[in-house]
């Protein structure tokens, strides 16, 4: 390892870092300093908070892009798909696997804005954790002490925040944690319930699902409303290795290519029972197996393998110039803020 790059792990850390401590208060004191709009137009303000957290993601993304872990999609075309309110559902594998969502997401203006995250409760204490908790993402709690009260929570928070503030795209991890914390529990899952052993992902929990489904699915409410198509994202790394936050903020690990595939389905082609519903989500899990086996043995991604009609593979291309003006809109609100501050701070010391 060469002096020059690790001056350049340093310098990016560094960046990162500076991301943090800049964009994550004035996204907050934007937010408190447009408070007032609240009360003359919820919706306004609402809107207003989903631009910002659109750009605080961007530059997230960024990250990814500067970095050189490139996402190659294929399939169904999720710029066709984002006219319908959407269910997404990834596969897990890593850290890496959120900021790469996010990446996906701001490469679409105005996506990331209606998208609301249902995510581990640990990510609410986490830097970013402000942010979510500010655009109303749920947390889900785990352990089977907190399960039951966790579905009835998520089932209040989409009548009372999804649907009022007219989000759009629900993304949920039906695996509920990464892959190499969770095989293992799968394994023992599949050899009680006689269900395939999988091994490049893990057989999906459908206890939240069958919430959305019940709040937002076919029939439920009223058209425009509803949950129209689940969009089965798989995420593949190049040979199977993948990628991580430390990777991201740092960049140490080499460029790469990171393959993303849309699979959709129509809600109301779905099963109505729980169990039909849960069968239904397995056999998915195990077509996703089969065409990550498939890819890591032969490096070459089947994105054909379930559709003769899918897309190719292309890569995510970003604006360059876009990640250089939100860089300077939040380094002109911090040094805006540092000078309110230091002003009210000079008023006081004067007063006292």
């Amino acid at each position: 390892m060469s002096l020059v790059s690790v001056v350049g792990y340093i310098l990016r850390t560094i960046w990162v870092l500076w991301c943090n401590m800049v964009c994550i208060p004035c996204y907050l004191a934007w937010l408190v300093l447009l408070s007032p709009t609240y009360l003359v137009s919820p919706w306004l303000y609402n809107e207003l908070e989903q631009v910002f957290f659109s750009w605080t993601l961007s530059i997230v993304s960024c990250w990814c892009w500067s970095a050189g872990y490139q996402l190659a999609e294929s399939g169904a075309s999720l710029d066709h798909l984002q006219h319908h309110r959407l269910l997404i559902l990834p596969n897990h594998q890593s850290t890496a696997d959120v900021p790469l969502l996010m990446t996906i997401f701001t490469a679409r203006i105005g996506f990331c804005n209606k998208v609301m995250w249902i995510m581990d409760r640990v990510f609410k204490f986490t830097n970013f954790g402000a942010i979510s908790w500010m655009h109303d993402d749920f947390f889900i709690r785990s352990g089977k002490g907190g399960r039951l009260t966790t579905l009835v929570e998520l089932k209040d928070h989409l009548n009372n925040v999804f649907l009022p503030k007219n989000r759009r795209y629900l993304v949920l991890f039906p695996e509920g944690g990464f892959l190499h914390k969770r095989k293992a529990i799968s394994h023992q899952f599949a050899k009680k319930k006689d269900l395939p052993m999988l091994e490049h992902c893990t057989l999906p929990r459908t206890g939240a699902l069958d919430v959305i489904m019940d709040v937002l699915g076919p029939g439920r409410h009223k058209e425009g409303h509803q949950i129209e198509k689940i969009v089965d994202m798989t995420v593949a790394f190049p040979s199977g290795h993948p990628l991580d936050l430390q990777s991201i903020v740092t960049g140490w690990r080499e460029p790469c290519v990171t393959h993303v595939h849309y699979r959709e389905f129509d809600c109301k082609d779905l099963p109505d029972s729980t169990e039909d519903f849960f069968s239904w989500m397995v056999k998915l899990y195990q077509e996703k197996e089969e065409m990550l086996d498939k890819y890591y043995k032969t490096g070459e991604f089947p994105y054909q393998m379930f559709d003769r009609d899918a897309l190719p593979p292309k890569v995510i291309s970003h604006d360059p110039l876009r990640f250089l003006l939100i860089h300077l809109f939040f380094i002109v609100s911090s040094y805006m803020f540092y000078t309110i501050l230091m002003s009210i701070a000079g008023h006081f010391s004067v007063s006292t």
